[in-house]
């Protein structure tokens, strides 16, 4: 069943569900748009980023379009505050059925002839980065699973190489538990938002451990 139908199959494939978005501040991420599509399939969402304005603004804008949204301001990289963002989601709405990790950030040239060296180091850079964003996201999906008590679904987002290893070994591990991993890669926001509900949904419960590019939702090259 393609991405695309779940939206076909029911309005709101999410309903009485409900779905945590670290990263979803904004800027140049896909986490904005996917909390506005995960809202119009019916979850209640809760919103988790470092900074708070525009976290609020968002769950304002969910709100009066009727959804139930909450904001959360958030330092995920802080296990106290990772633990404490949970809580805050079971006890806004009682429960978390699937959550959604924004790790994107901004890319750096992948041309194997760039001798910009300049270019290289913010290469190298990025390197280290997303080793800090495996780190992060690590952290999350800690608290997360432990939360998710009948079993649900956890994307991840642009997670880079350190981050898609690690999306595939939790999955392994969790295989038989009821709880999915897997990763979205690449292609515009309303392209990952409408893929995250897709993983979300019962329609891709046989889904777990794969790395996915919208919008053919094919598996990456491994």
């Amino acid at each position: 069943m393609a991405y695309e139908a779940v939206h076909e199959a029911s309005h709101e494939p999410l309903q009485g569900r409900t779905v945590l978005v670290t990263g979803a501040g904004g800027g140049g991420g896909a986490g904005a748009a996917v909390a506005w599509a995960l809202s119009r399939a019916g979850a209640s969402v809760v919103l988790a980023a470092g900074d708070a304005e525009p976290l609020e603004e968002q769950a304002a804008r969910i709100g009066a379009a009727g959804g139930h949204a909450i904001a959360v301001r958030t330092d995920l990289t802080d296990q106290v505050a990772v633990r404490r963002l949970v809580e805050q989601t079971l006890g806004a709405f009682g429960r978390l059925d699937a959550a959604c990790n924004d790790t994107t950030c901004s890319g750096t040239c992948d041309d194997a002839a760039c001798h910009d060296a300049a270019c290289h180091d913010a290469a190298r850079a990025d390197v280290a980065a997303n080793d800090d964003r495996a780190r992060g996201l690590a952290l999350a999906m800690r608290y997360e699973i432990a939360s998710m008590r009948t079993g649900g679904s956890i994307v991840n987002l642009a997670p880079g190489p350190a981050g898609i290893a690690l999306t595939r070994a939790t999955a392994r591990q969790l295989a038989g538990s009821g709880i999915r991993v897997n990763a979205v890669t690449a292609g515009g926001p309303d392209e990952v938002a409408g893929a995250v509900v897709w993983l979300c949904s019962d329609a891709a419960t046989h889904i777990t451990g794969e790395t996915l590019t919208p919008p053919s939702m094919r598996p990456a090259t491994r």
